[in-house]
């Protein structure tokens, strides 16, 4: 029978002072079997913290080493990591934290012919990497698998979490495909070496992804399936969109088929936008970006950031379309789920956002905010 050690009690005496944390909750850390995907800034805190709360087997894969820009954010690591492999480092770094758990290596990138052997040995997969193909590769295989994916993303100041494919009925599995549809086309994608990141942003998000793994295990508290949480550096805000799943049919020329998801209208691009406004169409433009971005280079229309949106609603018209932009389109599709949650059933997001408009379409847009038009 599985015990803990008079060390390991030692180590987690605090946990045994939580209401109802009993030694049977421990136990069931160290029997967990958790791999983390990414030992950079979310994968450090992630671990520290999975590692420092005894979940006894963690997988950490990565590929990269350590370089000089990494040090801020990524506090596994120092000055002598540099140049050395960052899954090794990892490893050597927790398991001084931590004697009593088993750490597995994968010192590689995941791919289609490694990912599924990966996962096999694990219960949950923890999302720590920064790029979109990772991510849905990780979420389809998820889902496929049937493995609880924790999942988080930062971009310059802001940052979220969610857990996905976290249900026992398959059917209401919430995805990440369910947050992002489709990834943004590869010019329009900015990685925290193009855009930056605080060095802190990755703290706060990955320790958060530590601590829905910590509930997921223990059954403790309210795990975020089927939530995102928003978490917003600079004005230290935060907020919880619920999530919807895609509504999916069969399909009618193949009746045997497998579900297939229905695609829902949430978008339009800078030449629907255009089009829209030539017709002399009544509707709303919305700019959910900060001040200093609207500053840069606007299209106009009302202006509420997204961590002020939910205390805003008030000033919007609901009996009108509503068009959501930011920079790159991300704010503007969180805003937009959450505006439709909140019962605006016309909201749409500007595809790509500023960045994605050709500058001939900037120059139109611009000229027909110019001669008053919504």
């Amino acid at each position: 029978m599985l015990n803990l050690s008079k060390g390991e009690n030692e180590i987690y005496a605090r946990h045994f002072s939580l209401p109802g944390f009993t030694a049977d909750k421990q136990l069931l850390l160290k029997q967990a079997k958790v791999l983390v995907i990414g030992a950079g800034g979310l994968g450090s805190p992630c671990m520290l913290y999975l590692a420092g709360a005894g979940v006894g087997k963690i997988g950490i894969v990565d590929g990269d080493q350590v370089s000089m820009s990494n040090l801020p954010r990524q506090v596994l690591y120092d000055f002598k990591s540099v140049g050395l492999d960052k899954s090794q480092q990892a490893k050597e770094r927790i398991s001084r934290l931590n004697p009593y758990i088993e750490i597995d290596v994968f010192n590689k990138f995941l791919s289609t012919e490694n990912i599924e052997e990966i996962f096999s040995q694990y219960e949950i997969i923890v999302d720590c990497t920064d790029n979109f193909d990772a991510k849905y590769l990780i979420d389809e295989t998820c889902e496929k698998m049937k493995k609880p994916l924790v999942y988080s993303s930062i971009f310059q100041f802001e940052g979220q979490v969610s857990v996905f494919h976290y249900s026992e009925d398959r059917e209401n599995y919430i995805g990440y495909r369910d947050l992002f549809p489709e990834p943004p086309s590869k010019e329009f994608r900015e990685s925290c070496n193009d855009a930056g990141v605080i060095g802190t942003l990755p703290g706060v998000l990955g320790t958060l992804q530590a601590n829905e793994v910590i509930k997921m295990i223990t059954g403790i508290g309210d795990v975020l399936s089927g939530k995102v949480l928003i978490f917003d550096a600079l004005s230290c805000r935060s907020s919880l969109l619920k999530l919807k799943k895609r509504v999916q049919q069969r399909s009618t020329s193949h009746p045997q088929s497998d579900v297939i998801a229905v695609e829902i209208t949430t978008e339009v691009s800078a030449a629907d936008l255009n089009q829209w406004y030539t017709e002399g169409r009544n509707f709303v433009l919305l700019d959910v970006r900060e001040s200093e971005e609207r500053e840069i280079i606007s299209l106009g229309g009302q202006h509420i950031p997204l961590p002020r949106l939910s205390a805003s609603l008030h000033n919007l018209d609901r009996s009108l379309p509503l068009v959501v932009y930011c920079k790159s389109g991300i704010r503007s599709r969180r805003a937009v789920m959450f505006l439709l949650e909140e019962g605006f059933t016309n909201a749409v997001s500007l595809a790509g956002g500023v960045i994605s408009i050709s500058a001939a379409d900037l120059s139109s847009l611009q000229g027909f905010n110019m001669s008053g038009m919504r």
